[in-house]
């Protein structure tokens, strides 16, 4: 096999390592139930979907009270109306795991009776993989000064934590670069 072939290919795999998707908690909150009637209209989980970027891969991950809850994948007009009787799909595992297969909006609401009423529903829209693409000639957003407050205390703040995310990747990112540095030495990406 030819070097260059051989360079290929290790590309290839260096780059499919670091394209898997991440895991994502919904609501983004690691230390309490995600999937539950939001407490106020304030915070809803259209809210935090809103301000999360999805992509084909990703994989949403609920965490509830089996005893009580569930989730239903619905289409979208039994999401609006919260209508459970003809869900896509049901789980009631408590620690429900749902990859995001395909671009486009997915809809999902509570099975139990009242709580999509309530605001327990969700609404996720994975982006299609051109979608880069398509901004490629927008102009750049102009730069957004940040003013604290005089009460901000950076010491309670974990400087390597997201803020209002919970994300991890579901792909190994050590064997990707472990192999980078093995190639490196051999010559095969000079």
């Amino acid at each position: 096999m030819s070097s260059s072939l051989m360079m290929c290919c290790c590309l290839l795999l260096l780059f499919s390592l670091l394209s898997e998707g991440r895991e994502i908690l919904v609501g983004g909150k690691s230390n309490t139930w995600s999937w539950k009637v939001p407490e106020s209209t304030e915070e809803t989980l259209n809210q935090w979907s809103e301000r999360t970027r999805f992509k084909i891969g990703d994989t949403l991950l609920w965490k509830y009270n089996a005893e009580n809850d569930s989730v239903l994948q619905v289409k979208e007009k039994d999401y609006e109306r919260c209508d459970r009787s003809e869900p896509m799909r049901g789980y009631k595992d408590g620690h429900t795991k749902i990859e995001l297969n395909r671009p486009g909006p997915f809809y999902f609401i509570s099975g139990e009776e009242g709580h999509c009423q309530r605001g327990e529903k969700l609404r996720v829209v994975v982006l299609s993989p051109n979608h880069n693409r398509s901004v490629v000639d927008a102009p750049a957003p102009a730069p957004v000064n940040v003013v604290l407050s005089p009460n901000y205390n950076r010491s309670n703040v974990d400087a390597g934590a997201p803020l209002n995310a919970h994300i991890t990747n579901k792909g190994n990112l050590n064997r990707a670069w472990s192999l980078l540095l093995l190639l490196l030495p051999l010559g095969l990406l000079v």
